[in-house]
């Protein structure tokens, strides 16, 4: 969908959020080009040193504006609340809840918010976009339902990130290698004793994801095969990655299922 197409259906103000670390000029080209206000969502936040490289909500760009921003880093907003409403409500997504901890969202980046956001049910995209009645985005537009109303949260941090938000941007090789790092600090001996851990995590790795083996289960098979590999015991796993005992009895089932698999007698 174009821009121009997405913009002709929806009545309001258009935004524009904007990364500033990835794109430094757009918003001294936003002041050259347009008549709106910018505003640093970092200020005010506990980011705000920040500020000037965080993510910018611009008010009412011009065409100018979008015509010279053909590879936006960030996207385009309609609202028909005040910009002060929308600022709010972005400045409050800023920082979400992830597994109990509180971690940054950077929405401002396409290719981590795009994905995440196809993933959202309607309803946690309609919370996402609040007083925003659309969202265009890499040529992809979205619109809020019109019958949800929309109430300002009371707490910060409100919305929480799922597990099927992020599976989208899951990316095996980085995987491998965080697993191996987290494997030198809590399992020192064994990754000096193994001759390849690196050429090792990855197929084991790939394997277990692709039988849909989840999370801490998922570290476990790895290290389980990387601990068997050196001589050492299953069990040596478990206090090091802190399995519960239902996690690893279903690691030990994966590693008697594969023994022929991972060359373990």
């Amino acid at each position: 969908m174009s821009l121009n197409t997405w913009r002709a259906e929806h009545e309001g103000t258009l935004f524009a959020i904007v990364d500033g670390a990835a794109d430094d000029s757009a918003v001294a080209r936003f002041y050259e080009l347009s008549e709106g206000e910018a505003f640093p969502l970092f200020a005010g936040t506990s980011f705000s040193d920040q500020a000037a490289l965080g993510p910018w909500l611009l008010a009412n760009p011009s065409s100018a504006f979008v015509a010279n921003s053909a590879a936006l880093s960030g996207f385009y907003l309609v609202s028909e609340q005040p910009a002060d409403v929308v600022r709010r409500h972005w400045q409050s997504l800023i920082q979400v809840i992830r597994e109990g901890e509180v971690v940054w969202f950077r929405f401002s980046e396409p290719r981590i918010f795009l994905p995440m956001f196809c993933a959202m049910s309607p309803a946690e995209q309609d919370a996402v976009l609040g007083p925003c009645n659309g969202l265009w985005i890499n040529g992809s537009g979205f619109t809020r339902n019109p019958d949800t109303p929309f109430s300002p949260s009371l707490e910060m941090p409100w919305f929480h990130i799922r597990p099927h938000h992020l599976a989208p941007l899951y990316d095996d090789e980085r995987h491998a290698y965080i697993l191996r790092r987290r494997l030198w600090q809590v399992m020192t001996s064994m990754m000096e004793r193994h001759a390849d851990p690196a050429g090792t995590i990855l197929p084991v790795l790939r394997q277990a994801n692709a039988e849909k083996l989840q999370e801490d289960v998922l570290d476990g098979v790895v290290a389980g095969v990387l601990a068997l590999q050196v001589g050492l015991s299953l069990e040596s796993i478990r206090a090091p990655l802190m399995l519960t005992e239902a996690e690893f009895a279903q690691v030990n089932h994966w590693m008697v299922q594969h023994d022929e698999l991972i060359g373990v007698n």
